[in-house]
């Protein structure tokens, strides 16, 4: 089954806001795929296709061993991979708690080595909550859009769980459930 590992963002203030930022995005008039707002979540480590024996030892060898505290997850600024003028993917950024997610990510990367996981290494770890994907070149409209909403405030939430996500491709977008999880009180 096709995997990852996230953060969801499910506090509904912070699903509101990122609706409004969406909702004002889709009048830039331009091609692109809004994500639906139950899909919102914060990527640790896309694992890709993934047996499920190996998604068994994911649940117990992997989740149950993650350590962490709750931690406040600030959610600031409107951001581009890779840039405002060529954006093929327009995000939210954080901006408070991104040292909590580096450490869990970290353990994640150890502990998947350790039961065999293969996943493809990435540059640098950014880590942020996909809005929408552009599916031509961005109009200046939409640079503009995001340079001018580069310090949009979101807010905070409290992170309290790590969670195995499936995610099953349809013609209409994703669809993302939970298989499992790291939860701490």
């Amino acid at each position: 089954m096709r995997t990852f590992i996230a953060v969801d963002v499910d506090e509904p203030n912070i699903v509101a806001k990122l609706r409004e930022i969406e909702q004002e995005l889709n009048m830039v008039k331009a091609r692109m795929k809004l994500v639906e707002p139950e899909n919102f979540h914060i990527t640790l480590r896309f694992l890709g296709e993934v047996p499920d024996h190996v998604v068994s030892d994911i649940r117990s060898q992997v989740l149950l061993k993650i350590k962490f505290k709750p931690f406040t997850l600030k959610l600031s600024g409107i951001g581009a991979f890779p840039s405002p003028t060529s954006a093929r993917v327009i995000w939210v950024g954080v901006v408070q708690g991104f040292d909590e997610l580096k450490r869990i990510r970290e353990q994640l990367d150890l502990l998947l080595k350790d039961v065999g996981v293969r996943y493809e290494k990435d540059e640098e770890f950014t880590p942020h909550i996909t809005l929408a994907r552009l599916k031509e070149r961005p109009s200046p409209e939409v640079a503009r859009f995001i340079v001018e909403h580069s310090s949009y405030d979101i807010g905070e939430m409290t992170i309290k769980a790590v969670r195995l996500k499936k995610s099953t491709l349809t013609p209409r977008g994703p669809i993302y459930e939970t298989i499992a999880e790291a939860r701490v009180e």
